[in-house]
């Protein structure tokens, strides 16, 4: 079966770009639903996250008909050296049926994870994303989740 990219309804939503506040911490969340015809290495792009952006929260739970069908979720790009991507930098393998909290042990560059983009790019924003990391996803998986990011002092 070929791999897939989905997108999510809160991702489609920030058509202008992430929030960013000067003050205070910004939470998105949002529920997505796999179709039944998932695999192994599909990705979906949960929500757009702002360059500078210091991750505070991120928690999970996903269920399904199967046994298991772990989920990594970490960044399309601006995580690891040079601005690359780290898909399971905020959880690695995350259970099914399990609340999954962010891993400060997964975190490549330091706590709290940080957005850094290169000056150049034109997106200003990274991608969170859900990767299907193994398991069986060919029945409905639901998905639920949140994240809480502060851009209020993206230079410390």
């Amino acid at each position: 079966m070929a791999v897939t990219t989905y997108t999510s309804t809160t991702y489609a939503a920030q058509n202008s770009g992430p929030k960013q506040h000067i003050y205070g911490a910004s939470h998105v969340s949002g529920k997505f639903v796999w179709s039944a015809a998932g695999t192994v290495g599909d990705v979906v792009f949960l929500c757009k996250v702002p360059h500078g952006a210091k991750i505070v929260a991120f928690e999970e739970y996903h269920s399904s008909g199967q046994t298991a069908a772990a989920i990594d979720f970490g960044f399309n790009k601006g995580i690891a050296a040079g601005g690359g991507a780290n898909a399971s930098c905020l959880i690695s393998g995350g259970a099914i049926a399990t609340m999954n909290r962010m891993s400060f042990a997964a975190s490549p560059n330091g706590v709290p994870v940080q957005i850094s983009l290169s000056d150049t790019d034109p997106v200003r924003y990274a991608t969170l994303t859900a990767t299907a990391a193994s398991g069986t996803f060919t029945l409905t998986v639901s998905l639920t989740w949140a994240i809480q990011y502060r851009t209020d002092d993206p230079l410390s």
